[in-house]
């Protein structure tokens, strides 16, 4: 996209770190040239057709870390390959995770062909030839690994066969993708100042999806965060179930909370408080006895509650839905 004027429309940062590029706006003759010149600067270079007379309408979010970059993706149908000639022009020396969030997408490789339903992800070598498809259009995340530090992850310079996986399935790989992939989103929603240890954590889980447990410390408590994240109104939430979730005992789970200065369950006890505090603040959400939010939350009766909340925010969540309202 160097030396091309695209307009006040396209490119913009709307947070610290992120770009955004959209073709909304952009000339239609020019919108396929525009999208592939920002992709091939920001993240993969590739080719791009539409599959019907409407213009393209594509929108990108990226996000460079160190050595490392994220990506979400939006778009209307549209089909999307790298041809060994192009390789040959453009190498990536990448490897790169398509997490898909919406519609239905074909992956064509030299082995055969994959369909990718939403939940799904796929790992591949962007140095191989490859083209996409999204009949329906797209929603996903993408994360972009250089090559050699694949190989000090994965052991090998290159993927063979394309490696698709679940990210929300409730197996523990699962659990791992899913965290990876929640932890691209919110980096591009909000993005940490600390960038060298949001890639840390990043590459933490996609070694582990890679290799399986290799005792990777912060892996595991994002997996184990995001686990909890998604289960904080469940009364059964404990630490033997999120161990079980994430496939390590319950020893290491406490080990791993323990490196990051806190217990497992006073990790699940402050962030249904933090939930608490955000919904008894909320105006929108409506007034329900304190004994029905307590027990929904997973507290034994609304005594416990209320001193739990007391405790920690120094008020009663009576006198916090007060002062909100």
């Amino acid at each position: 996209m160097a030396g091309v004027a695209t307009g006040k429309s396209s490119l913009t940062r709307p947070s610290q770190g992120v770009v955004r590029f959209s073709t909304a706006g952009l000339p239609e003759p020019r919108r396929v040239e525009l999208w592939e010149n920002h992709n091939a600067r920001s993240l993969i270079g590739l080719g791009c057709r539409t599959l019907s007379e409407a213009a393209l309408e594509a929108t990108e979010l990226n996000l460079q870390l160190p050595r490392i970059q994220f990506a979400h993706v939006a778009g209307n149908p549209h089909v999307v390959e790298r041809t060994q000639s192009y390789i040959s022009a453009n190498p990536a020396d990448a490897v790169v995770v398509y997490f898909n969030l919406d519609g239905e997408a074909f992956f064509y490789h030299r082995d055969g062909c994959e369909m990718l339903r939403p939940g799904q992800a796929v790992l591949y070598d962007a140095d191989q030839p490859f083209m996409r498809g999204f009949s329906h259009g797209l929603r996903e995340l993408a994360l972009k690994i250089p090559r050699p530090i694949y190989k000090e992850i994965s052991g090998r310079s290159s993927l063979g066969r394309p490696q698709i996986f679940d990210f929300r399935s409730s197996e523990v790989a699962g659990q791992h993708a899913n965290a990876l992939a929640g932890l691209m989103k919110s980096a591009l929603a909000d993005p940490e100042p600390d960038g060298a240890g949001l890639e840390a954590s990043a590459l933490d889980l996609f070694r582990i999806l890679v290799n399986g447990d290799d005792g990777g410390g912060t892996g595991h408590f994002a997996a184990a965060r995001s686990f909890i994240m998604q289960r904080l109104r469940d009364p059964q939430l404990s630490a033997p179930l999120v161990a079980a979730a994430i496939g390590i005992s319950d020893r290491q789970l406490s080990r791993v909370f323990a490196q990051e200065g806190i217990s497992v369950v006073r990790f699940i006890r402050e962030e249904r408080l933090q939930l608490a505090r955000r919904l008894l603040a909320d105006p929108g959400n409506p007034r329900q006895p304190m004994a029905r939010l307590a027990a929904e939350l997973g507290f034994s009766s609304q005594a416990h509650f209320s001193r739990a909340y007391k405790e920690l925010f120094g008020v009663s969540p009576l006198q916090a839905r007060k002062a909100a309202h």
